[in-house]
């Protein structure tokens, strides 16, 4: 990968982390499986979601950019 997409997937994984540790019932955090399903019935869910559609938009540009 080129520098820019390894800097770009750190900035996500980054954002994902905070988002959840930010958001997630304290007494859930270790539980991963209860997180999902903590997730999965929260508001929050669709920001995510969002989040990851302008991501993965972003990303193509980011290709289209460099196949020129």
């Amino acid at each position: 990968m080129e520098t820019l997409e390894l800097l770009f997937a750190s900035l996500v994984r980054e954002t994902a982390q905070a988002i959840r540790d930010s958001h997630v019932p304290f007494a859930i955090k270790d539980d991963e499986a209860a997180c999902f399903a903590w997730m999965d019935t929260h508001p929050i869910s669709g920001y995510v979601q969002e989040a990851y559609r302008e991501i993965e938009e972003t990303a193509l540009q980011i290709r289209a950019i460099r196949a020129g």
